[in-house]
């Protein structure tokens, strides 16, 4: 049975790159930078692709690297995210990479949910199993 954490996170930093703009359908390239607290304690980087069409829908792809402290256990992997919405409704997948997981963190598997709540903050929940 998988173990579930939380962690509130904020953005140190958040750069968008504008890759294209016709006819209001736009590709955006942001990277980012984030700082988590609560069970998950440390820092990412990250990069990510949005699409924006011009009806409204969006998604997105991207990688973050976590380099942190875990359940007292310090390390680092990376998160892949995937998430598209249309029409109001939408859908968002985030999941550790496998084999990402490096030094006390190896053998790290798992998914992510991320909230952001209606005062701007946001929130991780890890659900994960370390196998050694």
């Amino acid at each position: 049975m998988p173990t579930q954490i939380t962690a509130a996170f904020d953005f140190d930093s958040w750069d968008e790159q504008e890759v294209l703009d016709v006819e209001g359908a736009r590709i955006v390239r942001t990277t980012f930078v984030k700082r988590f607290t609560g069970d998950l304690e440390g820092t990412s980087r990250g990069e990510m692709v949005m699409a924006h069409a011009l009806q409204g829908s969006a998604a997105y792809t991207g990688y973050e690297r976590v380099e942190a402290t875990l359940a007292g256990r310090r390390g680092s992997f990376i998160l892949r995210h995937n998430a598209h919405m249309a029409q109001g409704a939408g859908s968002s997948e985030v999941v550790i990479m496998d084999s990402s997981g490096t030094a006390e963190l190896t053998g790290l598997s798992g998914t992510a949910e991320i909230e952001r709540h209606e005062d701007g903050t946001h929130t991780l929940t890890l659900s994960y199993d370390q196998h050694e």
